[in-house]
């Protein structure tokens, strides 16, 4: 890509890698089991309307979704089959979506009481049944307990008709405890079954994650639910990249004497001469204060600027930051800088930035690709 926006910092974000990654994470399937491509907070990030084509593309027939809004750009999108909403919802919200023929997830008789009398007259949307199953303990039937079943065989009756899957959430992918959970929700599923008119041809069985999937164990369902696997999110494997770039420009470079200090707070001196670019980036951007270089001196995050690496100075201000550039002599102003991803046979990769920010890069994507704009590109890795 040769042009940017008329901003200081943006993401590139490159369809053709989702899709790579998208076609290999089809191929890791289990057999016989399809994909709800997972695409909240605005697709991690990446932009719902860059997305939504590559998985239509691919034959996707599921997404997830969290919130109305990313419901309707799906559909904006021109995707038509099955939305799912990966959360239980308010009544209100359920209402509104009703246009967009989202398929709502429901863990308590009270939850789907409170969307019937809401609806009034309106027929309920499809329905999956979430089961805590030794799971997130947030918005699932806990079938261990006495009240837990008879809530279920509730929502059963409430739902007749419209009940068209059963769904958990694994909330560990460490080996032996998947293993149990996956056996957890086997025999709440059978128990349902055993205990309803359900039809097991009728019913999505549903559950796992990207962690699930890396996993390499057989999670037994119809459907598995992966999201971040798709934008290069997915551990220690070549096969996987990521499709998000984030980028800036040199906005200034000067030469400073030993002595001098950097940012505020003063957290950096200079023990000898140096050359000094500011970068019109910042924390306003999503560029975590936590990248900078420690006042213990610590090392702190590296930008790369004309294919080399140059550590980050100083505090990280809300819109700029400082890189020494003393060993490139070349820099100018109006230089690319590459805060996260390639740049001439270098890369600032995910590793580095987690251990520095403290988080994961769920979260640095879905807050860079919020905060600033999206521009397509053509870049694709390799397969490994």
């Amino acid at each position: 890509m040769s042009d940017h926006p008329n901003e200081s910092a943006w993401c590139e974000i490159s369809p053709a890698q989702i899709s790579q990654n998208l076609r290999h994470t089809l191929d890791r399937l289990p057999a016989q089991t399809g994909l709800c491509a997972v695409i909240k907070a605005d697709a991690y990030g990446h932009g719902i309307e860059n997305v939504v084509p590559v998985l239509m593309a691919r034959g996707v027939s599921h997404i997830g979704i969290s919130s109305n809004g990313e419901a309707r750009a799906v559909r904006a999108a021109g995707f038509t089959g099955a939305i799912l909403r990966l959360r239980t919802a308010t009544p209100d919200e359920v209402n509104s979506a009703l246009g967009e023929d989202v398929q709502e997830l429901v863990g308590s008789e009270e939850g789907l009481l409170a969307i019937r009398d809401r609806l009034g007259e309106k027929p309920l949307p499809k329905l999956h049944i979430s089961l805590n199953a030794n799971g997130m303990s947030r918005d699932g039937v806990e079938l261990s307990t006495p009240q837990g079943r008879q809530a279920c065989g509730n929502i059963l009756k409430l739902g007749a008709g419209k009940i068209v899957g059963l769904c958990t959430h694994f909330p560990s992918n460490h080996s032996d405890e998947l293993v149990e959970n996956i056996a957890r929700f086997q025999r709440d599923v059978a128990w349902i079954f055993a205990n309803s008119d359900l039809r097991r041809q009728d019913v999505m069985i549903h559950a796992g994650s990207t962690l699930t999937l890396v996993s390499g164990l057989d999670p037994q369902v119809d459907m598995m639910r992966c999201g971040a696997i798709l934008f290069g999110i997915a551990g220690p494997s070549p096969a996987f990249h990521p499709a998000l770039t984030l980028k800036s420009q040199v906005i200034s470079v000067g030469s400073y004497p030993k002595g001098s200090t950097i940012g505020y707070d003063r957290t950096t001196v200079l023990h000898r001469d140096r050359r000094l670019a500011s970068v019109a980036l910042g924390y306003a951007n999503g560029y975590s204060r936590r990248f900078a270089q420690s006042a213990q001196g610590a090392q702190g995050a590296e930008v790369l600027i004309r294919g080399q690496s140059c550590p980050v100075m100083g505090a990280i201000s809300m819109n700029t930051i400082v890189a020494d550039v003393t060993e490139l002599p070349e820099v100018a102003i109006s230089d690319e800088v590459v805060a996260f991803g390639q740049q001439g046979g270098r890369e600032i990769g995910s590793q580095s930035l987690e251990q520095l920010s403290g988080t994961i890069m769920a979260d640095l994507f879905t807050d860079w690709g919020r905060r600033n704009p999206r521009i397509i590109c053509n870049r694709i890795a390799l397969d490994a």
